[in-house]
């Protein structure tokens, strides 16, 4: 019985999560609780014909789209693949560390065939009516379902961007306490302050040498940082032109209200003033 509770507690964070992460459910919402407004509902009926004009424009050729999209799909597995392939070589006359080179090429190399793997598992016509089929609820539903697709689409530039941030943090966290310790002094979290320390000839040594060790490192690591946040801010640029085109009816809502308020507040206050002077 505690099994199946927690079981299903845990199956409600789940479910909670995504609810709260899914740009469809979220502007789903959004709509039920704004259709009673006039304004928006023009909003709404116009998304509705920009989606039947994009139906007629574009007229779907399913195996078409997904032979396409699945094409595209190797693009990116293969010029990821080219990209780090490309890191080992050195690029731009680099010395990069081999051995961490190495490491961090296999790394990254593995979790691309795992990407490639599990978006295998996407791999059907259904899936892809489902999307185009959405067109039916309007541009920013389309739009919506693109966009939280996007999300399991590029999961891997944000889960290498997640690695490369959190490894270089750590190696130049490191690197400042051993710099602190080479020089006699550490980190009092108790007083929060920087005591002096005196350390031994073996225990210098051990610090100077793990400080060098990771300051050579350190390039390697800060190039494929550099590599994979341009690669994720890339993505997100992408992603935020879809989200603007999943929210457009709400932006244009507020904007509309925004400027109503604003200049319907100039044109009553000089109409005040106007009275007031006659």
């Amino acid at each position: 019985m505690r099994v199946s509770a927690k079981s299903s507690l845990n199956i409600y964070r789940a479910m909670e999560k995504i609810t709260k992460n899914s740009v469809l459910i979220r502007t789903t919402e959004a709509k039920k609780q704004m259709i009673r407004s006039f304004p928006f509902i023009r909003l709404l009926v116009l998304d509705f014909a920009l989606s039947i004009y994009l139906w007629y424009k574009w007229k779907p050729d399913w195996d078409y789209t997904v032979d396409i999209f699945w094409k595209q799909t190797g693009h990116v597995a293969d010029n990821l693949n080219g990209t780090i392939t490309w890191l080992r070589s050195n690029p731009a006359g680099l010395k990069l560390n081999t051995p961490v080179n190495d490491t961090l090429a296999w790394f990254f190399t593995y979790h691309i065939y795992l990407w490639t793997t599990f978006i295998g598992f996407l791999r059907s016509d259904a899936f892809f009516r489902f999307i185009t089929y959405s067109l039916i609820g309007g541009v920013s539903t389309f739009s919506s379902i693109v966009y939280d697709f996007s999300q399991i689409f590029f999961l891997h530039f944000n889960c290498f961007d997640a690695y490369a941030t959190k490894l270089c943090y750590l190696c130049y966290y490191t690197l400042t306490v051993l710099w602190s310790l080479v020089r006699g002094k550490k980190w009092n979290p108790l007083r929060e302050r920087m005591d002096t320390v005196i350390l031994d000839t073996r225990q210098q040594f051990l610090a100077t040498s793990l400080f060098v060790i990771l300051l050579f490192i350190l390039p390697t690591i800060f190039v494929y940082f550099v590599v994979f946040r341009s690669l994720r801010l890339a993505v997100s640029a992408l992603q935020t032109v879809i989200y603007f085109f999943a929210t457009w009816p709400f932006q244009l809502f507020a904007l509309e209200k925004y400027f109503k308020e604003k200049y319907g507040k100039q044109k009553t206050s000089e109409g005040n003033d106007a009275a007031s002077t006659e």
